[in-house]
């Protein structure tokens, strides 16, 4: 999602590919390639349902066999004995978040007390060759390493840190806000609006953050773009 375009996601997934990594998160190119395609859930699949259980559940529901699940949503360690009661075929858990160091040492632990030793630790996380091999000079018993940013672009010509989280959730015609609570990635619940507020000069003076309900004074500068795929909103030119 970070690189420049589509096209160059699934051409970078064709050079790691090459390159000795052994599988991609990218779907297009597994189906265009022939690469084998490995993943998990995503924060915002947890974030949609009530609880973190439910959510692993209906993962499992939806993607039978051998599962990975994401464990670092709300509290890791939590996660991890939740992903254990869950899953007795557990294939592996996912760490996004964190100390990971210390974290995955109790992760394995809660694995291994519910008899799931041969269950494999992934780390993710903007992690590069550095921090991988710190981890790893640490004792971190982790298995695998997903790798992404700084696997397809260059951090000297620096890539945009933005992520998508789910704020916001309708059900039955009520919308639930919802919110991530790990460490260093938390997020703020709730739909938002940004009003900018200008000088008479027409420059900028500052931008306030609010709820999507209310008013605040200037300009509000979230609008929606897009409905059921469909562009909706006229894009400006060039």
């Amino acid at each position: 999602r970070r690189t420049h375009g589509p096209q160059a996601g699934v051409m970078a997934a064709r050079a790691c590919y090459i390159a000795g990594c052994p599988a991609t998160s990218n779907v297009l190119a597994g189906q265009r390639l022939g690469i084998p395609i490995a993943g998990t859930q995503a924060h915002s699949w947890i974030m949609a349902f009530h609880t973190e259980e439910e959510a692993f559940r209906k993962y499992e529901q939806a993607f039978p066999g051998p599962a990975t699940l994401l464990i670092d949503t709300y509290d890791t360690i939590h996660g991890a004995k939740t992903a254990a009661r869950v899953s007795a075929a557990l294939k592996a858990v996912r760490i996004d978040s964190g100390d990971i160091a210390p974290l995955s040492r109790r992760v394995r632990r809660v694995l291994d007390a519910a008899g799931l030793s041969q269950t494999r630790i992934i780390a993710s996380g903007d992690l590069n060759e550095w921090r991988i091999a710190d981890l790893l000079r640490r004792g971190a018993p982790l298995d695998a390493f997903g790798v992404g940013t700084e696997m397809v672009l260059s951090r000297d010509e620096p890539s945009l840190g933005l992520i998508y989280k789910l704020a916001e959730i309708e059900e039955n015609g009520v919308w639930r806000a919802v919110a991530k609570n790990s460490p260093g990635k938390a997020t703020l619940p709730g739909l938002k609006q940004v009003w900018r507020q200008q000088g008479k000069g027409g420059q900028y003076l500052r931008d306030h953050l609010s709820l999507g309900a209310e008013t605040l004074p200037g300009q509000p500068m979230l609008a929606q773009v897009m409905a059921a795929g469909k562009i909706i909103t006229p894009q400006p030119t060039l």
